[in-house]
């Protein structure tokens, strides 16, 4: 088992969204020397409106932008669980994906998308919705409830309390971390990321950076990503 606990999991639908999400948090992260892991919930192989894009070929292509994308950042390993996508579905299986990675890499946060949030109106993502919210309940109560995994105990898991949990895509944004100097090598990790960000209209990284503007208002830096911040109840 793994005796070393990592500073952060960062818990993502598809391949891209933890670059686009914490990007700069992460490249911060990493500076000061926090090891940082990915999870990746789906193979992304339907992110596309061309159909002549094949899925199986697509997945291939968004492992390896993901994979560069994670270098830049400074993210050593990145974990693809491969379900698919628009696909994931709420299950007791892939909780226990999720407890099974934190009980292994024992985080002291965890970092996913607001399973609340809406696109525009009432649009949303299956992946997104079920991903924040299968990711939330592992953190509580599954992991502080023993007795939901005996087997994994006996197996040589110890049981873990994650500290904190950040999610971002958020309507209700109560904590930001300072990117300013870490904002360029976000973009850069995004441009990795060709099969999506190529059919963006031109200057999408200056609107990204407005949006980085915006959530740093009223701070004493410029630039900013922001979340909902909440601590971890350390008992059932």
């Amino acid at each position: 088992m793994n005796n070393t606990a990592v500073y952060a999991m960062a818990i993502a639908p598809h391949p891209l969204d933890n670059d686009m999400g914490l990007g700069g948090t992460v490249a911060r992260w990493t500076r000061e020397g926090k090891e940082v892991i990915y999870i990746i919930c789906t193979n992304g192989d339907k992110a596309s409106s061309d159909p002549d894009v094949k899925p199986e070929e697509l997945s291939l292509v968004r492992k390896q932008e993901q994979q560069a994308a994670a270098k830049i950042l400074g993210v050593k390993e990145v974990i693809f669980l491969g379900h698919p996508d628009l696909g994931l579905e709420y299950t007791s299986e892939f909780r226990k994906e999720l407890l099974v990675l934190m009980l292994k890499y024992r985080p002291e946060i965890v970092v996913t998308n607001d399973p609340y949030y809406r696109f525009r109106g009432y649009f949303t993502s299956l992946d997104h919705r079920t991903t924040g919210q299968a990711t939330l309940d592992v953190v509580w109560p599954y992991l502080l409830a023993p007795g939901t995994y005996r087997d994994l105990l006996e197996a040589g898991f110890q049981l873990h309390k994650v500290q904190e949990v950040l999610m971002w895509q958020t309507d209700n944004a109560n904590y930001r971390v300072d990117i300013t100097d870490t904002f360029e090598t976000k973009v850069a990790a995004l441009r990795c990321h060709k099969s999506q960000v190529d059919g963006l209209p031109a200057g999408w990284d200056e609107r990204l950076k407005e949006r980085a503007m915006e959530a740093a208002k009223g701070e004493s830096y410029t630039l900013a990503e922001a979340f909902h911040r909440e601590e971890v109840l350390q008992r059932l």
